[in-house]
Parts: structure tokens; C-alpha cells; sequence
């Protein structure tokens, strides 16, 4: 079944659902236990005990979303992008619950708290929560927890554990080492949010939960799990200077097989180009696997895009010269990158970008900066997958359609919420619960 919404560049598509909005005061519990895995028999790590990162197609609880808000990161008082995550949770709202973080102490132009106007966003729309939760922006993916299940050998029950990576707000603090700005001032909240969420995972199923310290100076979107085994990452982020300088290769590779279970790691070369200064090249921009042993990949081979050319032709090389944790060769999808190549917008530019990068921040980035807008960034909820929109074109349903198989397709267009940029990356503003 192929299920496709859409509106004008101007607007966003619609997807009505009826009801009314639920709120919650709750009060989070500490029932977890941290664990910093050595390897020994007194502390095993997660791969020893049995877990392993599943794939972004198994059955979940729901998704975790967060509100924007800081007027230095979105443009127009955030409106535009606060749009554009209503249109993106009443989507995966459809097929599954969608529990939304907003700040209840930041306040919009000084009157309403961020949790405030979020209840008004979401008043109407059944299946979206809003959760009293102070962030600083919205990429739950990258600094909420990466869930790993296990049977247990002694009850056959599924277990779910998280793993913490040392968010550091993708290698700030040795950017700014560097001279650059970091690209929030502050992203303390978003630590603690992650640990969080942690939290409310044990208190919906009444159980401990473990939670693993990685020390790895990583984020969610990049990596990629088959479920099976099997991880994607990218050479340019995992090797950025900024994330763990002391550490190559077959010692990061090392820690992830530790504490997300994988036999095998496949290492790309890059990720979406206009990337460079965001993430660093995260590998769900790029490649995602629609099931163990195929990949869907980003392509291009325009002749007039040589970088993009590149950096796709290099990645599809190196998905060749592997097989999967099976032994099997990946069999790859190739997806077209949205043509011509996005770009930021006079009219998109951050009228208070002066004063963001005086407050600390990054450099706003001005008319004319290449997106990196991929259909790759897509989300996979409970027997729907909600796919970004760039201007009308229908390639992407139709692929998704095929890969993943009995799943509805949601497309629409992202409209006045350009950029969210930017960003255009739904994966990274979703970050599945895995209790089932």
C-alpha cells in the first residue's frame, strides 16, 4: 500500500488524526543500573552478555521526538521548524505512539515556556504525548540512548539495555580547541535528556534497565545496524578529529563490536555532501540498511556534481568489497539524491545570526550553502516509513514501497520549515524505544 500526502513548495502536507492531546507531569524514576564494560568476568560488556543492536525495521514502543525552540538555531522564532515536527509526529503518530520532549523552563519571545506552546501545537492530534523535559535542540537520535536487546538465557524473556555514547555535541570541545565556534553553546540539557529517557524506558516496563557508558564520543546517526550483526559507519565521522583523536580505526571498531554486539563493521568513506561542518559525515544520511544484507545507498552519478559523484561511487566501492556478519554479499539499492542539489535560501537565512554567533554559536549558514538533503534520512516506524520531500518528486515512495515490503509509505514536502534545513534529516529528530 503506497500512501502519499502532499502540499506546495509553500506549505507542508496534512495528515489529519482526530482526538485530543495527552500531557504528563511524570516523575521519572531511577530503576536502571549503569554499567562501564571492561571485559572482565566481574563486568562484562554488552556483546559478552548476549546483546546486540537491532535493526531500525523490528518492532518498537514508539518514538521519542523533541520541541524546537532557540531562536539562534531556527530561524523565524523556531515557527517554521516547529511546524514541520508537528507535520513529522502526526506521521509516525499513524502507526505508533510519538512522545514529544519540550522544555518546561525556556520560554518563546519571553512569554510562553517551550512546553506550553508545544501542548497547543499537539492540541487535537491523538498518539503525540508531551513530556515536561529540558533540550537544548532536537536530535533525540544522537544523544538519546541506542537501545541493544537479548533474549535471556534463563527466562527466553527480551531484555532491552541502553548504551550511552559521551555525547560531546559532535566534538565540540575540541573544535573550539581549534578556533571553532561549537555549534550550541551549551548542550548540557541534551546530555542529561538522553539519560533521561533511560529512565522512563525502566519505568514503562516496571523493569531494570541496563545502561552501558561507551566511551566513544559518537552520536546515533552514525551508525546503521542490520539487526544481524552487522554495523555501516563513515570513515569521516568515526576518524573526525574532534570525536576520539587518540583512538584509529580497529579501536573504535573494537568498542562498538564491545557494546553494540557486531561481528561485523563496514566502513564507508564520507557522508552527504554539505555535511562537513554539521554532523561530520553521519552514515544515516547515506546508507540504510531495508532489511540484513541490503543496503539502500545514496547515488549520484551527475557528471556536474563531482563531489557528490565521488563520495557515492567511493561508498558503493566499498559496500562491494564486504559481506554481511553472514557472509553474504550486500546487495545495494541505489537511491537518487534530490535533484538539483538544495541550497539555503535568502529569505532562509537566520536574521539573528550575528547575534547567535556572538551568544557562542556556530556561524549560520548563509544563502547559497549546499543542503545535504538525502532520502536516506528517512524513519521506519511500526509498519510505516515516513520519508522527507523536497519539492514534488515521487522516486523516493516507490523505493521505500519495494524495500520495505506490507509498509505504508508517508511522503511530504518540507515547505516553509526550510531549512530545518538544514537539516531535512527525520532520522536524526526520532529516536525509536525498543520495549517490544
Amino acid at each position: 500500500m503506497l500512501v502519499v500526502t502532499s502540499a506546495a513548495r509553500s506549505g507542508i502536507a496534512t495528515s489529519m488524526c482526530g482526538g485530543v492531546i495527552r500531557h504528563s507531569t511524570r516523575t521519572i524514576s531511577h530503576n536502571h543500573s549503569v554499567h562501564k564494560a571492561s571485559g572482565t568476568a566481574g563486568n562484562p560488556t554488552p556483546r559478552e552478555l548476549g546483546f546486540r543492536m537491532p535493526g531500525e525495521y523490528e518492532p518498537h514502543a514508539g518514538t521519542w521526538m523533541a520541541f524546537p525552540y532557540d531562536p539562534y538555531l531556527w530561524r523565524d522564532e523556531a515557527r517554521p521548524a516547529q511546524q514541520q515536527q508537528v507535520e513529522i509526529a502526526r506521521a509516525i503518530s499513524q502507526f505508533e505512539p510519538v512522545w514529544m520532549l519540550a522544555d518546561p523552563k525556556a520560554r518563546m519571545m519571553d512569554i510562553l515556556t517551550v512546553y506550553d506552546v508545544a501542548r497547543s501545537y499537539f492540541r487535537g492530534i491523538s498518539g503525540v504525548e508531551v513530556i515536561n523535559m529540558p533540550t537544548n535542540d532536537v536530535w533525540t537520535r544522537d544523544w538519546g540512548p541506542t537501545c541493544v536487546v537479548r533474549d535471556d538465557p534463563v527466562t527466553g524473556e527480551r531484555e532491552v539495555a541502553a548504551v550511552h555514547f559521551d555525547f560531546n555535541c559532535y566534538g565540540s570541545p575540541i573544535k573550539m580547541e581549534h578556533g571553532l565556534p561549537p555549534l550550541l553553546p551549551d548542550w548540557s540539557k541534551d546530555r542529561a535528556a538522553g539519560r533521561s529517557l533511560s529512565r522512563q524506558g525502566a519505568a514503562a516496563t516496571g523493569a531494570p534497565m541496563r545502561v552501558f557508558e561507551c566511551p566513544l564520543h559518537l552520536e546515533g546517526g552514525a551508525v546503521q545496524s542490520d539487526g544481524a550483526g552487522t554495523l555501516l559507519v563513515t570513515e569521516e565521522c568515526l576518524l573526525h578529529y574532534s570525536r576520539d583523536p587518540e583512538l584509529d580505526s580497529a579501536g573504535i571498531e573494537a568498542l562498538l563490536r564491545d557494546y553494540l554486539g557486531a561481528e561485523r563493521v563496514v566502513w564507508l568513506w564520507k557522508g552527504m555532501v554539505g555535511d562537513e561542518q554539521g554532523t561530520n559525515g553521519h552514515v544515516d544520511n547515506v546508507a540504510a540498511f531495508a532489511a540484513p544484507g541490503i543496503v539502500l545507498l545514496a547515488w549520484s552519478d551527475d557528471a556536474d556534481d563531482p563531489r557528490l559523484r565521488e563520495v557515492c561511487a567511493r561508498n558503493l566501492a566499498a559496500l562491494d568489497r564486504h559481506t554481511d556478519a553472514q557472509g553474504r554479499p550486500l546487495r545495494v539499492i541505489k537511491v537518487p539524491c534530490p535533484h538539483p542539489p538544495l541550497a539555503v535560501r535568502p529569505n532562509e537565512v537566520n536574521a539573528l545570526a550575528a547575534e547567535g554567533l556572538a551568544a557562542g554559536y556556530a556561524t549560520c549558514m548563509p544563502a547559497g550553502r549546499r543542503l545535504p538533503a538525502s532520502y536516506i534520512n528517512y524513519y521506519v516506524a511500526n509498519g510505516g516509513v515516513v520519508v522527507p520531500q523536497f519539492g514534488g518528486e515521487q522516486v523516493a515512495p516507490i523505493v521505500y514501497c519495494t524495500s520495505h515490503i506490507r509498509a505504508a509509505v508517508m511522503s511530504f514536502i518540507l515547505g516553509d520549515a526550510r531549512p530545518m534545513a538544514a537539516t531535512v534529516l527525520i532520522h536524526q529528530q526520532t529516536l525509536c524505544t525498543r520495549l517490544i
